[in-house]
């Protein structure tokens, strides 16, 4: 019976040994999503993290995100170059590594100056936190607080609904939606680190 017990326990650690934690943002975690899409996230500089992300139909966009969750710049990648028209900016009135990391049932609306290849505009966003619950991708579980982000400027109004892992400090992107046209819904199944 003990031996059992023992080797129960051995196979549960192993199983979860190889689970990314946010220390593995270092040398990068990648997340595999249900429909073949690849997204790979690193630690670029303090409170900035590079997502990468490949899909399925050959198109590939770099985000820089702040803490993890925020967008400070988006941009088509190709060849291993951003895209320069592409480029979309985000200046937050505060530094990446300043910015609130999400926190169950907080809520912060924020005024941002952007900038995109025709110019510069204005946005506000507000993102709101629900309680915290638990997320299981294969073998990994962690904690998650849900979040639903809106963004409105001139002439439009999105939304976003992300699930922020505190473990890994990154925000997934697991549902989007602009004005009426259908909302677009993301499944993430598993998580590994790079560079192993």
């Amino acid at each position: 019976m003990l031996l059992r017990t023992v080797l129960a326990c051995t196979f549960a650690t192993s199983a979860f040994a190889d689970c990314p934690t946010g220390a593995d943002r270092a040398k990068g975690i990648r997340a595999i999503l249900s429909d073949g899409s690849v997204e790979e996230y690193r630690d670029l500089r303090p409170g900035v993290v590079e997502l990468i992300a490949r899909y399925e139909d050959g198109y590939t966009a770099r985000n820089l995100l702040g803490q993890g969750t925020y967008v400070i710049e988006l941009a088509d990648f190709e060849d291993g170059q951003i895209v320069p028209t592409s480029r979309i900016t985000s200046s937050y009135p505060m530094s990446a590594d300043e910015m609130p990391l999400p926190k169950p049932g907080s809520e912060w609306t924020v005024k941002v100056a952007m900038r995109d290849a025709d110019g510069f505009f204005q946005e506000q966003q507000t993102h709101r936190w629900g309680e915290q619950t638990k997320a299981t991708y294969q073998n990994c579980s962690y904690d998650m607080i849900p979040g639903q982000l809106s963004y409105a400027g001139e002439g439009y109004n999105y939304q976003e609904e992300i699930h922020y892992l505190p473990e890994l400090g990154l925000g997934l992107l697991v549902a989007y939606s602009d004005g009426d046209a259908p909302e677009d819904r993301f499944t993430y199944d598993a998580f590994e680190i790079m560079d192993k």
